[in-house]
């Protein structure tokens, strides 16, 4: 009987040790973890990228759901049409995406600014091209806003190329976010900043002189951009801290200056694991695993994310 005893003891010990070391999934929010917050058993859950245009998007999404995730983020193409139609079409457009999106159970967690009009760091020289290109993605961030009221992060690309100097491109930047960051805070709402390549931002030194005195300012950390440009990815992120407002995550070849966004494991950013505690423990975040991928297999990419970058987090 007593040896009955033990072996029950025993049993209910094991439980209880699996029990608690199961993963605590992370409800995604847009504030950043206390100091020195304990990520015991912590888990991200991961996102997926879309484009508002893509060919079949009911059929992406339902692909995404079944892959087992929960969030997404809307890509918006310069491209997608926008600029042609009513204000009232616009709203219509992005509301019966959202609500496609929720009906197989995804949420938005960030919408992707127009990326082809992006002249608001004015590599034109021209004012009235800079002024125009601010006024087009308020106008982008403020339909948004009316359809999609629950998503809080956006995405901001810089333009593609930079004056010279490139300290008048940063300059730029720094006037059109003077403008731009109140009108986002007034409807409750990030502007992140991304890392690019081949243009504004790349370095930890120019997404300083960017976003410094910004108290608004965010930053997209873009792992793949660091990556094939040739940065260190941990520094950087460890640099931008809990300025962090959203992550684009994929692989590439570090220093090709090639952004070809590809699936975890078929480049060589290899450091996942570190990328993963870095995120949870200097960042501090607490938002969504986003991955940008453009249309590759939500099932392979979850697979990725389970089998490579969860599995090197814990074995850290």
């Amino acid at each position: 009987m007593r040896r009955l005893f033990n072996i029950l003891v025993a049993l209910i010990a094991m439980i209880a040790v699996g029990c608690t070391s199961a993963p605590k999934m992370i409800e995604p929010t847009t504030e950043v973890a206390p100091e020195g917050a304990s990520v015991k058993n912590l888990q991200y859950y991961p996102g997926i990228s879309i484009g508002l245009k893509m060919k079949d998007f009911e059929g992406y999404l339902k692909q995404i759901a079944d892959a087992g995730f929960k969030y997404i983020e809307i890509s918006i193409s310069h491209k997608s049409g926008l600029w042609e139609i009513s204000d009232e079409q616009v709203v219509e457009l992005l509301t019966t995406k959202r609500d496609q999106a929720a009906a197989v159970g995804l949420t938005v967690w960030s919408i992707h600014l127009p990326f082809e009009n992006k002249e608001w760091t004015n590599i034109a020289g021209e004012e009235s091209i800079r002024r125009q290109s601010v006024d087009n993605i308020m106008r982008v961030l403020r339909l948004c806003n009316t359809a999609i009221p629950e998503c809080k992060n956006y995405v901001l690309h810089a333009s593609k190329g930079t004056l010279d100097p490139r300290s008048e491109s940063v300059a730029q930047a720094r006037k059109s976010l003077t403008e731009m960051l109140p009108v986002a805070k007034s409807y409750g709402v990030r502007l992140c900043v991304e890392n690019l390549i081949g243009s504004l931002c790349p370095t930890i030194e120019e997404m300083s002189a960017t976003i410094e005195g910004f108290e608004d300012a965010w930053v997209t950390y873009d792992i793949g951009h660091a990556n094939c440009i040739g940065v260190d990815v941990i520094e950087f992120m460890e640099w931008i801290g809990p300025k962090l407002g959203t992550v684009h995550m994929h692989d590439t070849m570090f220093g090709s200056w090639i952004d070809d966004h590809r699936v975890v494991g078929q480049g060589n950013v290899n450091r996942w694991g570190e990328v993963y505690k870095t995120l949870l423990e200097k960042n501090r975040y607490r938002g969504v695993f986003m991955f940008e991928l453009g249309g590759k297999d939500p099932a392979e990419v979850m697979a990725t994310y389970n089998d490579i970058i969860l599995k090197q987090y814990k074995e850290l």
